[in-house]
Formats: C-alpha cells, structure tokens, sequence
C-alpha cells in the first residue's frame, strides 16, 4: 500500500507549490514521505483504524461527527484518526499536538495535518477506492446513502463491525454517522477529551461568574443568525424581536426566581443586550467561549443546531429547541440532549 498511497500523496502535495505552501521543497516532501511511511506502519496495528476523511460543517457538527467516532472507538475497539479537526484542534490540549488530532498524541510534524485536510477527501474519491482495496482498506462514504436522505448510520449496527473485521482501516466520508447511545454512556471520557483549554476555560469562567452575579438562574440564549439566512431558505432564522419575546416568556415561567441572560451570537444582537426589564450579558464572543458559556448555563433556548446540542450534551443543561416563530417557552420543552 504504501507506493500506491505514497505516490498519490506526494503528487498531491507538489501541488501545493503552486500556491506557494510549506510544501513545495524536497526536504519538505522527504519529511512527508517518511511521515506517511511511519503512519502506514501504524494503520492495520492490532486493531482497524478508521480515518474521518472530511470535515463536516462548523464547529457543532465537527464536534460530534468526532464525538460519535470517539465513543464508538471505545466500546468497538478500534481506533480514531481525524485531522479534518484540525482547525478547531488548538482550542483543545488533548488534541493540538497531533497531526491526525488523536487524543493525546504527539507527532513532530503537526503542521502536516493542513496536508492530510486535503489529501484525504481526495483518496476517499474514486481514485483512493481503487488504491486502498488491495491494501486492506475500504472507503465508507455515505453522503448519498444516508446524508442526501437525512438517515443516520448506525456505527454499532453489524453492517459497521463487519467492515471492522474485515478491513486494516476505514476512509469515512459524511455527516449522518451516529453512535448515539455509546455518545451518552461515554460522555465522561468524551468530556475530557474535548476539554477546552486553560484560556478558553479562564475566559468562560469570567464571564459566567459575571452573569450570575445577583442572579439565581441563568438562561443561554444562542441567536444563530448568518448562515442561517440561507439554510433550508431560512427556516429558522428568526427575528430579534422573536427572540426578545422568548426570553420574557422564560422569565415570566420562572418569575419566582432571579432570571438573567447569557445572549451569544453569530451576529450584533445589540437590542437584545438593553432590554427594559429584562438582565442581560453578552456571551464571550469567540465561537468557542460561547459554546462552552452556554454549556455553563443553567437552561437554554435557541433554534435547531448542533452548537447549542452540544453545550447541552456537555454540559447537562435542558436545551428547548426553538422549531417555530410561533412557538411558546414552556417547562416541558426544556429538554437535556444525550446525542445529535
């Protein structure tokens, strides 16, 4: 396997000459080599080693598409390489120091991790199908077998185990992989790794600390605005006013208590920040200080996403999920979500 990958990895890395990368050396493309040599070595060790080969959306859907493969990896054995995280791997200790983003590796070349972000969505292609078979290896991507219809994959089901006994490794490609039981009885070993750093920690801290100052319960409210113009034509990209009106509603379902607001925000949400009557903080303001502040809360409120699915899965926080403008803020809809 590894001239086949090894010549395919190295044209695709002259490639990056043109753009003027880090990889347009001989020394550089040397170091590669040997580096994939030694990752080859690696691959197939005892047990299957499944490569998430691409990225899915943000920092939400990154976070448990590799959640998912993590806690599967635990209860099926095999193990997990994933540096399409890699641009979100900095803001976690366990995972930061790795070219493949492999919870508590160290490799010396971490920067050949932008590398692998490109190369291996090309070898899950058609190209990589026929240069991994021979070898050992088998691409799984379900983007049209599963994403295109919103079905999920089941990574504990016996279609999955059997590709784990039969295969060195896994090229996997697409969003509606779930293991979504493991998700929930591993979450303390998936806390951990996706731990932020002692930064982001400090910053969450302060913040938090600040917002429940004089209060008693602390409501997250993730405004997700931006893309969500566009996606499903806007479905659920709700105006501030509906937002302003979901937030007096859940302080009039807890009038018995001291009530403020954490409003994070992918966009100014200044109306909602002086509002009369009503105590209200401004979230952090980098993506991932406001997620783990929401994590932080004591209840959240906001539309179908997977950043606010995840502070609750994290943090243990009821989240109720906005679907509609017409809809209510009621007790029942504050739900804890255990999976995506």
């Amino acid at each position: 396997m590894a001239s086949s990958v090894n010549q395919l990895a190295l044209t695709d890395a002259r490639k990056f000459s043109v753009s003027g990368n880090c990889f347009d050396t001989s020394k550089t493309l040397e170091q590669l080599q040997k580096f994939i040599h030694l990752a080859l070595m690696e691959v197939g060790k005892n047990k299957t080693t499944v490569v998430i080969s691409r990225g899915e959306g943000q920092l939400g859907n990154r976070l448990f598409q590799y959640a998912s493969f993590y806690a599967a990896s635990l209860e099926k054995g095999f193990r997990v390489w994933n540096p399409s995280f890699g641009d979100y791997a900095a803001w976690f200790p366990l995972l930061g120091n790795d070219v493949f983003c492999r919870p508590g590796g160290r490799s010396a070349h971490p920067w050949l991790r932008k590398f692998f972000s490109r190369f291996l969505p090309l070898l899950s292609g058609k190209s990589g199908r026929v240069a991994c078979r021979p070898f050992g290896g088998e691409v799984l991507d379900i983007t049209d077998s599963h994403d295109a219809k919103d079905e999920p994959y089941d990574l504990g089901a016996p279609e999955f185990e059997s590709l784990l006994e039969r295969r060195r490794f896994l090229l996997v490609r697409g969003w509606k992989f779930r293991a979504r039981d493991a998700l929930w009885r591993k979450r303390p070993e998936v806390k951990n790794v996706f731990r932020p750093s002692d930064a982001v920690t400090v910053s969450v801290k302060e913040r938090l600390e600040k917002a429940r100052s004089g209060c008693d319960l602390l409501i997250g409210i993730h405004v997700r605005r931006g893309d969500y113009a566009d996606w499903l034509g806007g479905r659920y990209f709700f105006a501030l006013e509906h937002y302003e009106r979901w937030m007096r509603e859940a302080a009039n379902l807890h009038a018995d208590r001291r009530v403020a607001f954490l409003v994070c925000s992918n966009e100014s949400v200044e109306p909602l920040l002086c509002l009369d009557g009503i105590k209200t903080f401004e979230g952090p303001g980098s993506p991932i200080a406001d997620l783990y502040s929401l994590a932080g809360c004591d209840k959240l409120l906001g539309p179908p996403s997977t950043f606010s699915l995840w502070a609750s899965y994290w943090g243990g926080v009821p989240l109720q999920m906005l679907q509609g403008a017409d809809e209510h803020v009621w007790e029942g809809g504050f739900v804890i979500h255990q999976n995506v």
